[in-house]
């Protein structure tokens, strides 16, 4: 009987620290890194080699798009869909399968529904290039209903100050939040080095941040020897999903009450609050 009762006591105690455990990981600061662009080169299966929980945002319709998806998910990780968007400068690097101003409410959700067929496995989807596209309500609003209708999330790479995607999302909604940090404009370690300090410090200040960077060889070789550091400052790699909870909540409260229904800029759109 003392047996039994030593030992009732003993996973008790257990039960308690794993507990204590889960609280302590539930309250540590969290970053979520997306990979963007991949899918056009054989080597973009290289970022698929980085350790830990960063999520990937496939292109439609290119080379690889179907075998990297897949590879994706075997590998236990989170896959995208990276959708092309018209924008204000450059469209002709927008690729197969781009939203367009031009399309028809129809057409636009066919283009949204074969990209998803296109893409296996995809939990949701941020915007490729898109300073024009994601600044029109009537357009996106076409988007997040097909979203909404197969129950994925858009997360705005936030490519102009006047986006209005977040806010589309959360009337229609859906799961949305947006980056923080573009870790990779250039390519050189320093500059790597101090974006990876701001995604950290935000997700300090506010117990979260997402970066986008790509697989260009410089950001893979950068990005692969971040997990010892996020160990030793106790932040925790994971996918978007997991921060988007929280980021609807607060977008919804920033976006909903605002009655005027105005474009609002916003405040530091180049990576210092996680709006």
């Amino acid at each position: 009987m003392k047996a039994r009762i030593l030992l009732i006591s003993t996973l008790a105690i257990v039960c308690c620290l794993l507990s204590t455990v889960s609280i302590a990981n539930d309250n540590s600061p969290k970053i979520a890194i997306i990979i963007d662009d991949i899918g056009y080169r054989k080597t973009d299966f290289s970022a698929l080699a980085l350790p830990g929980q960063f999520t990937y945002s496939v292109v439609p319709f290119a080379p690889y798009t179907h075998t990297i998806a897949n590879a994706v998910h075997d590998s236990d990780r989170e896959v995208m869909a990276h959708i092309p968007m018209e924008a204000v400068h450059n469209n002709h690097l927008l690729g197969k399968g781009a939203l367009k101003l031009a399309m028809t409410e129809q057409q636009t959700r066919q283009q949204v529904q074969d990209i998803l067929k296109e893409i296996p496995y995809v939990s949701g989807i941020n915007n490729h290039m898109g300073s024009q596209f994601t600044t029109k309500p009537k357009n996106l609003g076409w988007l997040m209903d097909e979203l909404s209708q197969q129950q994925l999330y858009f997360l705005d790479s936030k490519t102009t100050a006047y986006s209005m995607a977040e806010k589309v999302a959360v009337e229609h909604g859906l799961r949305t939040g947006h980056r923080h940090i573009f870790l990779d404009n250039q390519l050189d370690k320093a500059y790597l080095t101090q974006q990876f300090g701001h995604l950290i410090n935000i997700a300090k200040k506010h117990k979260y941040a997402i970066a986008i960077a790509h697989p260009h060889p410089q950001s893979i070789s950068f990005l692969k020897g971040i997990s010892a550091k996020l160990a030793e400052l106790g932040v925790e790699l994971v996918p978007v999903s997991t921060l988007l909870p929280e980021m609807t909540r607060i977008a919804r409260v920033r976006h909903l009450n605002n009655k005027s229904g105005s474009n609002k800029r916003y405040v530091g759109a180049t990576a210092i609050l996680p709006q």
